[in-house]
């Protein structure tokens, strides 16, 4: 199983990555857990579509040799802040997900956590992209966008807005069980 966390800054994907690989630990299973970041310097778009052709390698390699991997942003927000920051549009990941085809794509399970603008603007610890209210809001429409528009069959997403962390859990394990993936 692949597990892919995407949405914005401090909307909690990483709690909830660490209580998934908890979750599974205690039922006797392991998970390989990575952080995907932005790439930086020159050409960062030949560089991106590089690096989630990749990404995706390591999805297939996992998925033909029954192992589990989470990862800690993925190829989503190459939609989101490829336009907004680094002036190209990253629709090209849709692109990648179709070539890897159904065996791959089926075997991940996506999550996009989004919540109201103001709350994540509320959370902000100053390492967020933008903490004013237009540009968060355009932020958060463009990963409810990238859900929509992904080919992956197994997609959540939850708007974490008045919820503790343990009430997104339960929905995150409710959707792995759903889907047959525990």
């Amino acid at each position: 199983m692949v597990i892919l966390i995407e949405g914005p800054d401090r909307v909690g994907k990483s709690t909830q990555l660490d209580l998934i690989k908890k979750y599974l630990e205690e039922n006797g299973q392991t998970i390989h857990v990575l952080h995907y970041s932005s790439i930086k310097g020159d050409n960062v778009k030949e560089k991106s579509e590089r690096h989630y052709t990749e990404m995706f390698n390591l999805i297939k390699f996992a998925t033909y040799n029954n192992l589990n991997l989470a990862m800690d942003r993925a190829h989503g927000g190459e939609t989101v802040y490829s336009s907004i920051y680094r002036n190209y549009i990253g629709d090209y990941v849709y692109e990648i997900e179709e070539r890897f085809g159904r065996r791959v794509l089926n075997n991940i399970k996506l999550y996009v956590f989004v919540a109201d603008p103001q709350d994540l603007i509320s959370r902000d610890d100053g390492k967020s992209f933008s903490v004013e209210l237009e540009k968060k809001t355009d932020e958060i429409n463009r990963f409810k966008e990238f859900y929509e528009k992904s080919n992956i069959k197994h997609k959540t997403l939850i708007n974490i807005t008045g919820k503790t962390i343990e009430q997104v859990f339960d929905e995150v394990k409710h959707h792995l069980h759903a889907n047959k993936f525990l």
